[in-house]
């Protein structure tokens, strides 16, 4: 008999259910405004912040914004807003 690994199960129920994966997998979620605003959902914490540079750690990699003027615009839990004038948006694995 063929084992079936859990995270293969709970992708199905995932879909079936049509649940938002990002709650199911603890996955971020970006939204980017243009290129001045980037929200970030189930981030973990922040590893670098000056104003041409910001780096988020999250549970599946690193997201890394580059720009000018950046700042954080609110920070919650959950929830982080980096705004400003943003040049490039990076997913390190």
């Amino acid at each position: 008999m063929r084992k079936i690994s859990k995270n293969k199960i709970k992708k199905t129920i995932t879909s079936m259910l049509e649940l938002p994966k990002e709650i199911v997998f603890n996955l971020p979620l970006i939204t980017v405004i243009g290129n001045e605003e980037i929200n970030i959902e189930n981030y973990k914490g922040i590893i670098e912040y000056n104003l041409e540079r910001i780096r988020i750690n999250t549970s599946c990699g690193i997201i890394k914004i580059e720009g000018k003027k950046l700042s954080l615009k609110q920070i919650t839990a959950e929830n982080i807003c980096v705004n400003g004038s943003i040049s490039k948006l990076e997913y390190i694995l």
